[in-house]
């Protein structure tokens, strides 16, 4: 079965140009509560962001992902979401984690946000991945 999220998040995290900003700082849904205490600083947080979606009768799926780019400010949050949205543009058939990733298409450009209990600023954005399953075969 696909897992697109562990798809992204895991070809995300060989791609240089992100990895020197947020180390090995990317998780699917939340930041982990270990982790909370040394924020705000980079990191990519990825989720489902819902929406209607095929039900499995189809080899092929086309999920919205909201993507999550932190940093100390707004400025270091910018910078990564550019360096996600450089990679994820340019993804044309990655084969990936028994998922077959075939494009990643951004619905809309960045928003900056401010987390209201913490501060935390981010910039995020959403975007429908087309991805099937790898053959097994």
């Amino acid at each position: 079965m696909q897992d697109v999220i562990t798809a992204l998040m895991t070809h995300l995290a060989t791609v240089s140009a992100v990895t020197d900003l947020v180390g090995a700082r990317i998780w699917g849904g939340e930041i982990p509560p270990d982790e909370i205490k040394a924020m705000p600083r980079k990191a990519i947080i990825l989720r489902y962001a819902g929406g209607l979606e095929e039900f499995r009768t189809h080899r092929e799926q086309k999920p919205r992902i909201i993507f999550f780019a932190y940093g100390e400010g707004y400025l270091q949050a910018g910078q990564v979401d550019r360096a996600v949205a450089d990679v994820l543009i340019e993804i044309n058939t990655l084969d990936i984690a028994n998922t077959l990733i075939y494009s990643v298409a951004y619905a809309g450009g960045p928003r900056q946000q401010k987390e209201s209990d913490t501060g935390w600023r981010f910039v995020t954005r959403t975007a429908t991945a087309r991805a099937g399953e790898c053959s097994t075969a």
